[in-house]
């Protein structure tokens, strides 16, 4: 019977194994595939020759061994394995099942040949089965005994299946083989500037059937360690059979190893060395190295490795020796072991090193408040019920320890602490509990002391001598980057102290000559912290000079160019936890002499001297922002919360991850401060929990959540808290997702809900719910809670259609009806648009209550409606009573006199606007009266847009009417025409308008006989004789020549207040252009300058950028060929070398449009922009720059701390300039978008960059 399940075994591996044979077998001679087909009948012979293709006579014969004789199907495997090369897990397998046949097997019509027996060459194969699986046997023992030692003290058991991973960034690409030296691309937030969409992903999933570099991220505490063991563990039982073996090691094991080492050393002497010897390793290591596909490997703590990995494009030999960095390096990048699966932990702020040759990188999440509450009462589950349901109780009410418990290391550490303070308090109904993560640790550090024998109160003066000790040899590891003490650095007092109160523990080493012996940790990472941070706060060794130097942040953002540096990233934390006033008697019980007290109180003062500089600092960025708020919570000082929320108005926390512990913090300094704050969220990853922490951040102003991984079940979440938010006066919620997603017209919808649930006090002024694709029902639903809205003043929904139709006109027509209803008494609010809204008149009879009601407008807009007569008089019968309305807005598409004359009337009754925006009239005056003109233009309003499609006849009847109109400060006439009568009648009035500030004369054409541009340009141009408080000019398109550059000049010394002059689409030569130059600089107060398309030389561009740049905060430059050829306007090297010493001194930039300009040498360029520390846009498009441009431009964003948009349209940017600017962009918070279009990237690298950065943009074509 036994021997029948073996041979129907042979048959059921070869129907698994037949695509992969097929495979071999396709490539194999024809004379290995005549000894095959030899072996089948004759008849099966003759199909297979009818087959038509190779492949099929292939399968035939896979096929027919397959259902043929058990016996002939293990001498057919025994003849592929002895003549093909395959994988050697393959040949394992077929080997195993074939067996050896002894003698001759006969077809009805053949004999086979050769009367084959396998002697020689399967007796050399089968002993490396048997040592690779003696090995695979010992590593399962081995991973178990290591499995059994991490578990000693573990309280709840540890499962995969609930330890969830964040996966933010992740490229879906078949493993490949990077023999070549290629890196893969570097894995950065997917998404744009408002971030990635995330998966949600278990830890045992990580593992899945794809070979693919993996990095797991989790902060100090997060169970990373545990769970790698636990990986293994599961691997010993049966999970993940597709690995043959799993190999797990240790960081902290291989920074003792300075020599190089090659991967079998690696392997053999720092995980487990075989058994069976030399011949045993040699069997194992070629199954490795020719079956990288059945191996895992895991590596643990790259936090904690001294050095940083370095990526070599060259191809490792895994047999020669190399240093260790590279080593891991050649795993990563799949230089060695191609296609083998790699998982590498790490704390979140060490991986900018690791980013580029990696496949995804995941954040290990944790606990949340139901696994906190099985934890603790599974902790608690021997002391006693009453101490179990008092801590519980206890640890569940508090809130900042229960936030500090969604960390598994603290909530352990937490529950030893409540252990602690309850069994210690006596008859104590309410023992003090902990108020920081400080106070936890020394609570922490008291229990354990009070382990030892000698123990009396106070536990810290009784123990002082070893708690120095300790101190010194903690700080002394974090100064040199070790975590693992050698026996021979630890005296042998302070371990036996130590180890009894659990302070140190004993590890197993290897050293790097295969010796074993024994090393000491602390019993966590973070205690080792706080032992060097109250060493610190109490060792007069330390200088203040010593301890403003290591009183630095370590921000989530790092470069590639900052040092490495171990395990230092709470230190400055427990430093300002020590300076709490709670802290200061635990110090003085360390610190020796009388004057002890004295000395304490100037450390803690010095401490919160260096916490005030960072409070007051404006430039902080957004996670370093949030480790001040840590700090601050830390000393518990309401004074410097005060002064840090009183520095900036608003907290900017984009593009990070926020867990519990984050948000209590924030929750600390603006509950603290006393006075109202923003808080900006950007594209923050956060779990739900950290939405329950907010309502207890008192006096949020105003809240801001932007981006795309924010979904319905965060939605659902953040609608119940807002209700809780007392002080809130304005919400925007961003989500950009594809238009018709009826899952996100859910997530606005419970939203508008929660504003609904509002209390009364609730005071909404604005609120922002925009392009989140609502639909009709949406909408419906936001017009039903508006009447809840009694204090809105604005409310922004800019909804999106991909085209108007009926159905949203007539929601648009119903919306007036809905908020005219009686119900709507009184509008706070202050403005009102109706733009494009497919709104006719009659509609605007339904708002004349509204209108009434709205005694706060200030703002109105009805652009591009069709008001008609109805409408007309309706707004005219409003305005008298709309008293602080300051802008209106008409941009209308009406033909009708009547019409105009109505709105004049109304227009002169509305005596408190400013501002009149009347664009884009298309009207006809040839029949109108002046009177009638003056009635139409002359409402009292400062400011006057009359731009875009008047003819000749009409502009001079508005010109006329502008004449009377001797207190306007602005006049838009954008693309007027103006015939000879008009041109002197605007001449006349321009010159009357003493107060005249702001002028648009942009694109004005003119018809004058004769000189049909000249003449009237310089009528134009001397009225503007005594108009000395001109700020802005805009002169674009006039053709001015060199005489209208000379009357210009004439006036220019006189507009001492001129901030912003525009000249572009003029003719001025180089002559005109230098004495324009000279003038300019009289100009002290200007601050944007647009010389587009100036049809002259180069040459007056480098004067300008050379001698106009002192104040200057908007340049725009910019060749054109639509008159000239670009080459007769180049620049030139000289002339880049000119611009870059330009921009040096032009700090104060924000847009730096330098496109088309004629030369690709731009790296100067690139390089200047270091000193443009205002810079928001940045423009080097089609200008034909390469590589070199890029690399330059990646060296310099990080110093652009502004910087939002860099364009680098149709240059010859490759993919090398590409992954620079993505690698410097995880340096670049700020920025948004670098456009790439048009470059020589091909689509399938574009697809993989924007994989791992979406930040970065492709065109499609």
């Amino acid at each position: 019977c036994d021997q029948q399940l073996h041979l129907e075994d042979v048959q059921t591996v070869l129907t698994q194994e037949t695509h992969e044979l097929a495979d071999i077998l396709s490539y194999q001679d024809d004379a290995v595939l005549a000894i095959l087909y030899k072996m089948m009948d004759s008849r099966a012979r003759e199909r297979l020759v009818r087959l038509a293709s190779h492949r099929e006579r292939i399968l035939g014969v896979l096929n027919y061994f397959r259902t043929t004789d058990p016996a002939i199907c293990r001498q057919f495997l025994q003849m592929v394995c002895m003549h093909c090369d395959m994988p050697m897990r393959l040949e394992s397998r077929l080997m195993s099942v074939a067996g050896s046949v002894t003698k001759v097997i006969e077809n009805n019509s053949y004999t086979l040949v050769d009367e084959y027996i396998p002697s020689q060459g399967w007796c050399a194969k089968r002993p490396r089965i048997d040592h690779v699986e003696s090995y695979k046997s010992a590593v399962r023992r081995f991973l178990l005994q290591r499995w059994e030692r991490v578990m000693q003290g573990v309280v709840k058991e540890v499962l995969l299946e609930e330890a969830w991973v964040s996966l933010r960034h992740r490229t879906h690409v078949r493993p490949r083989d990077r023999a070549d030296g290629a890196l893969s691309p570097s894995e950065l937030p997917q998404g744009d500037e408002e971030g990635a969409v995330e998966d949600r992903v278990t830890v045992h999933s990580l593992l899945g059937s794809e070979a693919q570099v993996t990095l797991l991220l989790g902060q100090a505490g997060s169970g990373k360690t545990l769970l790698m063991h636990c990986l293994g563990q599961k691997w010993t039982q049966g999970a993940f059979p597709s690995f043959h073996l799993l190999i797990l090691l240790e960081f902290r094991q291989l920074n003792l190893v300075a020599r190089p080492l090659s991967l079998k050393e690696l392997l053999f002497r720092f995980f487990l060395p075989p058994e069976g010897g030399e011949e045993e390793c040699t069997a194992v290591l070629d199954f490795i190295l020719e079956n990288p596909e059945k191996i895992c490997l895991i590596f643990d703590g790259y936090d904690e490795f001294h050095t940083k990995i370095t990526h070599s494009g060259k191809l490792s030999s895994p047999l020669c020796p190399l240093p260790m960095a590279e080593l891991i390096s050649g795993l990563c990048s799949r230089r060695i072991l191609p296609g083998c699966t790699l998982l590498i932990t790490c704390r979140p702020r060490d991986v900018t090193d690791l980013e580029s040759s990696v496949d995804c990188i995941g954040e290990l999440l944790g606990f949340n408040q139901r696994s906190v509450k099985e934890y603790a009462e599974q902790y608690f589950q021997d002391k006693g019920l009453d101490l179990k349901e008092k801590a519980v109780s206890h640890l569940l009410a508090n809130h900042h320890l229960l936030t500090m418990c969604y960390l598994p290391a603290l909530c352990h550490i937490c529950c030893v602490c409540l252990d602690h303070i309850f069994s210690s308090g006596g008859s104590q109904l309410l023992p003090q509990l902990p108020n920081t993560l400080t106070q936890v640790y020394l609570q922490i550090l008291c229990a354990f002391l009070s382990r030892c024998p000698g123990s009396s109160t106070p536990l810290l003066q009784s123990h002082r001598a070893e708690v120095t000790l300790l101190g010194r040899l903690a700080m002394r590891g974090l100064e040199g980057s070790k975590i693992v003490f050698l026996s021979e650095e630890v005296p042998p007092d302070l371990v036996d102290f130590a180890t009894k109160a659990g302070l140190l523990s004993q590890v197993d080493l290897t050293h790097e000559d295969g010796s074993k012996g024994q090393g000491y940790t602390f019993m966590h990472l973070t205690m080792q912290e706080f032992l060097g941070a109250l060493h610190i706060m109490t060792s007069e060794d330390i200088t203040d000079a010593q301890l403003r130097k290591k009183f630095n942040f370590k921000t989530r953002w790092t470069t590639k160019s900052d040092p490495k540096t171990v395990f230092t990233d709470s230190l400055h934390l427990y430093v300002c936890g020590l300076a709490a006033p709670a802290c200061s008697s635990y110090l003085i019980q360390l610190v020796r002499g009388v004057g002890a007290v004295g000395w304490v109180k100037k450390r803690l003062a010095l401490v919160r001297k260096l916490l005030r500089s960072l409070a007051m600092s404006t430039n902080l960025t957004g996670p370093k922002v949030v480790e001040l708020c840590h700090c601050v919570q830390e000393t518990q000082d309401a004074q410097l919360a005060r002064e840090m929320v009183g520095s900036r108005p608003c907290f900017e926390l984009r593009n990070i991850t926020l867990n519990p512990v984050d948000l209590d913090a924030l929750a600390f300094v603006v509950s603290s401060a006393g006075v109202g704050i923003g808080l900006d969220f950007g594209a923050c990853s956060m779990e739900l929990e950290c939405l329950d922490i907010l309502p207890s951040c008192q006096h949020i102003d105003f809240l801001i959540f932007r981006s795309r991984k924010y979904d319905d079940r965060f939605a659902d979440k953040l609608s119940s808290i807002l209700p809780r938010l007392p002080t809130l006066k304005r919400f925007d919620w961003v989500v950009k997702r594809e238009l018709g997603c009826e899952k996100f017209q859910r997530v606005g919808l419970c939203l508008f809900v929660s504003v609904y649930l509002s209390p009364p006090h609730l005071f909404f002024a604005f609120l922002s719910i925009s392009n989140n694709s609502l639909g009709n029902k949406g909408l419906k639903k936001l017009l039903d809670l508006l009447p809840q809205l009694s204090t809105i003043q604005e409310i922004n929904i800019f909804l999106y259609y991909s085209y108007i139709n009926r159905n949203v006109c007539e929601l648009a027509q119903n919306w007036l009806l809905h908020v005219s209803s009686p119900y709507h008494m009184v509008l706070p609010l202050v403005s009102f648009s109706l733009v494009d809204c497919a709104v006719q008149g009659h509609h605007l009879v339904s708002l004349q209550t509204v209108f009434q009601s709205c005694v706060l407008l200030q703002e109105l807009d009805l652009s591009l409606t069709s008001i008609g007569r109805v409408g007309a008089e309706l707004l005219c019968s409003v305005l008298p009573s709309l008293a602080s309305l300051r802008k209106l807005s008409l941009e209308s598409k009406e033909t009708s006199e009547d019409v105009v004359l109505l709105l004049a009337e109304g227009l002169l009754q509305a005596k408190s606007i400013e501002s009149l925006n009347k664009n884009s009239c298309i009207l006809v005056f040839n029949h109108l009266a002046s009177d009638t003109t003056i009635l139409i233009l002359c409402p009292p309003s400062p400011s006057l847009s009359l731009c875009y499609g008047w003819t000749p006849a009409g502009a001079l009847e508005l010109v006329r009417g502008l004449g009377q109109c001797l207190s306007l400060e602005g006049i838009s006439l954008d693309s007027v025409q103006l015939d000879e009568e008009s041109t002197v009648c605007l001449a006349q009035g321009l010159h009357a308008m003493t107060s005249l500030k702001r002028l648009n004369l942009n694109n004005i054409v003119t018809m004058v006989t004769g000189s049909p541009w000249e003449g009237a340009t310089l009528v134009l141009l001397a009225s503007l004789e005594g108009l000395r408080g001109m700020e802005e000019i805009e002169l674009e398109g006039m053709r001015m020549s060199d005489k209208g550059v000379e009357e210009l000049i004439k006036h220019l010394p006189t507009w001492t207040g001129l901030r912003k002059i525009s000249l572009s689409g003029n003719c001025i030569s180089d002559q005109a252009g230098e004495r324009l130059v000279q003038a300019l600089t009289t100009c002290t107060a200007l601050e944007e300058l647009n010389f587009c398309v100036w049809f002259g030389s180069s040459y007056v561009y480098l004067l300008i950028l050379c001698h106009v740049t002192a104040t200057l905060t908007l340049v725009y430059v910019h060749g054109c060929d639509f008159l000239k050829s670009l080459s007769e306007n180049e620049i030139g090297t000289k002339g880049s070398v000119s611009i870059s010493k330009a921009l040096i001194s032009m700090k104060y930039l924000t847009k730096i449009h330098l496109t088309s300009i004629g030369t690709s040498e731009l790296a100067g360029l690139a390089d200047s922009l270091a000193h443009c520390v205002c810079a928001e846009d940045v423009s080097f498009a089609w200008n034909d720059c390469g590589d070199d441009v890029a690399v330059k431009l990646a060296e310099v964003l990080p110093q652009c701390q502004k910087l939002r948009r860099l364009d680098l349209e149709s240059n010859r940017i490759s993919t090398i300039g590409a992954e620079a600017l993505a690698r410097s962009l995880q340096s670049c918070p700020s920025v948004e978008v670098i456009r790439l279009w048009r470059n020589v990237i091909s689509t399938s690298d574009a697809q993989k960059l924007r994989q791992r950065e979406k930040r970065l943009n492709f065109s499609s074509t």
